[in-house]
């Protein structure tokens, strides 16, 4: 192993080719981490090789994640056949957070977009928007309560619903399911302009 390592050698460790993504980045050092992990080995030669082999690939993500932070990764632009690196504004506010939420919907990583939801959320706990998304992912992966928390809380912060009734709070007949799967819908439907 190297004693310094660059990162142009971490992102050989971890496979990937420069300027990828930070959730590539780590999707890849996952991949890698359950492939050799040392606990995987009975054979003690195997098993040291795997904890060298752990070490680099743990060394080489620390690098990759500490050199670009999700909101500063750089993007580039091409111009012509030379490629520059555009210098992005470092915000870390309620509204970055959301839309890594966003972007994490979209790829299907449903518990990482919670996690960006929940962080703007508390950046901004009147963020009506994220708390809609947080309940509409909760309620696909089937948690109806946090989901319905949630959505009642984004239905009070727009006035909807007054403080003092919540959807838990209010007895309900036959109708309940109705109610939350209209809300859903115009989630889905908001959502969908965006």
């Amino acid at each position: 192993m190297r004693d310094c390592l660059d990162i142009d050698h971490a992102y050989e460790i971890l496979g990937l080719k420069a300027g990828v993504s930070q959730i590539e980045i780590k999707r890849a050092y996952r991949q890698l981490v359950k492939i050799w992990h040392p606990d995987r080995f009975t054979n003690p030669q195997q098993k040291q090789q795997a904890e060298v082999k752990i070490k680099q690939i743990n060394a080489a993500y620390n690098l990759l994640k500490s050199e670009y932070p999700p909101a500063t990764q750089p993007k580039t632009v091409s111009v012509g056949q030379q490629k520059k690196s555009k210098v992005s504004a470092h915000r870390w506010d309620a509204e970055t957070f959301y839309n890594y939420g966003l972007e994490s919907v979209a790829q299907g990583e449903y518990q990482q977009a919670i996690a960006y939801f929940t962080q703007a959320i508390r950046l901004n706990p009147h963020y009506v928007a994220a708390y809609k998304s947080r309940g509409l992912v909760c309620s696909q992966l089937g948690y109806e309560y946090r989901a319905t928390s949630d959505l009642n809380k984004a239905a009070q912060l727009e006035g909807k619903i007054p403080k003092s009734a919540s959807f838990s709070r209010i007895k309900y007949k036959s109708q309940p399911r109705n109610l939350i799967t209209k809300l859903c819908q115009n989630i889905k439907k908001f959502l969908k302009l965006y």
